[in-house]
């Protein structure tokens, strides 16, 4: 309250109850601002709750993620997910939907593969697409989303279209790549059958190569206890894609 003393001076007096109030205050903003789960005035969307769940399914799996789990995640109660999702059903539901649309955004080989394949050898430029594919899918949140389809397509039948969708996409860009690379004179010429079965060779080499990849990382992950589950992308160790590329370089011996 404000008062007024003898020498007409303001001075603001607090009654303990609200310096108290006050103090809460403070306290709640230098939470948020040393990073707390999440702002109580942070809005929280469909898009949020689907990424702390793919967090929570990589953690554990999907059948051992809760919403519980899930709305720890957020920083909020269980109850506020029924304000976007009627039951837990209902959110891996959509969550397979926007995994989908996510997949859909992204590209096995870069826009310019023609001008690439005209300026580089055939073995450079097919190693180069699929380490850019596996950098891709060791980062937030391809991991979360290959991991959780992978997992989700036996049980789930929009999860099983998902994966096969990708695989097509992969086979036909890879078919894209042959085919810029034979038109440089860098591998040879190619029928249009063979071209097809090349292709999807080089894309199933592609998956079995990352899902192994995904899987030693995902054990690497869950092995290192100093940072706990939210040192999902923190790790120390450098990428190694020797393997992949030993299989590469096979693959495109048998083009010259």
């Amino acid at each position: 309250m404000l008062t007024i003393n003898r020498k007409n001076k303001f001075s603001l007096t607090i009654a303990p109850f609200k310096y108290k109030l006050m103090f809460v205050s403070l306290l709640e903003l230098s939470f948020l601002k040393l990073g707390g789960k999440m702002a109580k005035s942070e809005k929280v969307t469909r898009e949020k709750i689907i990424l702390a769940f793919l967090d929570s399914c990589f953690a554990k799996n999907a059948g051992g993620t809760s919403l519980s789990d899930v709305a720890d995640r957020l920083g909020i109660k269980k109850a506020s997910l029924y304000n976007h999702y009627e039951s837990r059903d209902a959110m891996v539901e959509d969550c397979v939907r926007w995994c989908g649309d996510y997949y859909r955004k992204t590209y096995f080989i870069p826009t310019d593969i023609e001008a690439i394949s005209e300026r580089y050898p055939a073995e450079n430029v097919m190693k180069a697409i699929v380490n850019r594919w596996f950098k891709m899918n060791e980062k937030e949140p391809l991991m979360q989303i290959y991991s959780f389809i992978e997992s989700e397509k036996y049980i789930s039948t929009a999860a099983a279209k998902i994966a096969q969708e990708t695989r097509e996409k992969l086979s036909n860009q890879a078919k894209q790549a042959l085919r810029s690379l034979a038109k440089a004179k860098k591998i040879i010429d190619l029928e249009e059958n063979d071209l097809e079965t090349l292709a999807k060779m080089f894309a199933s080499l592609t998956v079995s190569s990352l899902d192994s990849y995904i899987v030693a990382k995902k054990i690497e992950i869950r092995s290192n206890p100093e940072g706990g589950e939210g040192s999902l992308f923190e790790l120390k160790s450098e990428s190694d894609y020797s393997a992949v590329d030993e299989l590469v370089t096979t693959f495109c011996s048998m083009l010259k």
